[in-house]
């Protein structure tokens, strides 16, 4: 009977030793696809992420394509917030739903994406956090039928599934292919 309950005991260590180890040496052989570097300068690897943050992000753009405000709201985070080329940052999905209104109204404005890369990494905390940056194409068109291009590149941070905090870049003036 010992016997049975040493054994059984020694078979229940071994397996949470080795689901241990195999857990680590998955986070281990994550794939490192570049580096970052932390607010104190120290520079930490990014690893790739997860893909099904690429379809969060085309229902998102579709979304504002579409002029489907409740569905933006619904792909953002509850403290959803992006800071914008000019130095704006927009807090909140019900600052964010007026910001493209307004855009929407005045520019006519579509989104295209171009291309999209999910990565992780390492916070200053120490926590693992979820990303995608991305660079999309936007296209304008005002009243009189004047039609500009903008190229937006976007960092967002995703957090429990939803679009969290956004850093965007933007490049003017794009001339049509």
């Amino acid at each position: 009977m010992k016997n049975r309950v040493l054994a059984g005991l020694l078979s229940s260590f071994l397996f949470a030793t080795a689901a241990h180890a195999e857990h680590h040496e998955a986070e281990e052989k994550r794939t490192v696809i570049g580096m970052g570097l932390s607010m104190d300068g120290a520079s930490k690897p990014l690893y790739s992420g997860s893909m099904s943050h690429m379809k969060l992000w085309q229902d998102w753009i579709q979304a504002h394509n579409d002029r489907d405000f409740e569905k933006i709201a619904s792909l953002n985070s509850e403290d959803f917030n992006v800071y914008l080329p000019n130095g704006e940052r927009v807090v909140g999905s019900a600052a964010h739903r007026a910001l493209l209104e307004g855009w929407i109204a005045e520019a006519n404005t579509s989104w295209e994406i171009w291309w999209m890369i999910p990565n992780d990494a390492v916070n200053s905390d120490g926590v693992m956090e979820e990303w995608l940056s991305t660079g999309n194409m936007l296209t304008m068109t005002d009243a009189e039928g004047n039609v500009s291009r903008e190229f937006h590149q976007v960092d967002i941070k995703i957090k429990d599934g939803k679009l969290s905090t956004g850093y965007v870049s933007s490049m003017e003036n794009i001339p049509a292919p």
